[in-house]
């Protein structure tokens, strides 16, 4: 940050696209000394682009790079835009960069979340600085550098650090609260092969509605081929129908009325 860099109060860095090729990549590349490091070097295309703010030397807004550059292919010119857990995709024309020779060239890149070609398109912008009239041919069998450094500058047309990743959290979290919702209600649920399951000496909870000749309590006799219903004070017999089924036990239970 600019307490580490020592810079002067007051300091903002808003470099021209010619101060950022000539006087930032040119030496760069040249492994000229820059006399305040004040852009950051790493791998961008390692990165989310929410990430990078944190990964900078300096930037409130706007955050600065360099960073090498490979190639899609190994014998090829094409390069590899893929980064994080999406990845960058050119969008407009290059802009050259210099009178009357361009020294370098702009590209701007809008990055998208997920797989190519169906990703998602965020708010983070990059312009990549390079070097023009460069030779970008594999100087070897496979060689996957297609620059040693570019420069980079990183944004969020929002003016905002971003998080890609807060909508898959709220996400989780809805789908979190509807599996506890679920959760709450089997426990609630009867168990309906356990209800059906009891031997002719288990007893069913009271039955409030069960008046008369019909006790306050039943059980569910299984012994036999065809179920029968018990009370245990009539001692009468209701026999089921082969028709009944699981479904009509659990809205017997539930509505505690006898058949």
């Amino acid at each position: 940050m600019a307490t580490e860099l020592q810079l002067p109060p007051g300091f903002r860095f808003h470099p021209t696209d010619e101060e950022l090729v000539m006087h930032y990549l040119c030496r760069k590349c040249l492994s000229q000394p820059i006399a305040v490091p004040i852009i950051a070097e790493i791998d961008l295309y390692k990165f989310d682009p929410w990430e990078l703010p944190d990964l900078s030397l300096y930037g409130e807004k706007e955050w600065y790079f360099f960073s090498p550059r490979d190639r899609k292919y190994p014998n090829g010119s094409r390069p590899n835009r893929a980064a994080g857990s999406g990845y960058w995709k050119a969008t407009g024309a290059d802009k050259p960069i210099g009178q009357p020779k361009p020294v370098g060239i702009k590209k701007a890149l809008v990055f998208y979340a997920g797989k190519a070609p169906k990703g998602e398109k965020t708010n983070w912008i990059m312009h990549e600085y390079r070097l023009a009239d460069v030779d970008r041919s594999a100087r070897k069998k496979n060689s996957l550098r297609l620059d040693d450094w570019v420069l980079c500058r990183i944004y969020n047309k929002k003016g905002s650090i971003e998080k890609q990743n807060q909508a898959a959290a709220v996400a989780a979290a809805a789908a979190n609260r509807k599996e506890v919702d679920m959760s709450e209600f089997e426990d609630k649920k009867p168990d309906i092969m356990t209800t059906t399951g009891l031997d002719n000496t288990s007893a069913m909870p009271p039955n409030p509605a069960a008046t008369g000749a019909v006790s306050d309590y039943v059980y569910f006799d299984t012994s036999d081929s065809v179920p029968k219903l018990h009370t245990d004070s009539s001692c009468s017999e209701h026999v089921v129908s082969p028709e009944f089924t699981c479904e009509d036990m659990f809205m017997y239970l539930q509505n505690q009325k006898p058949f």
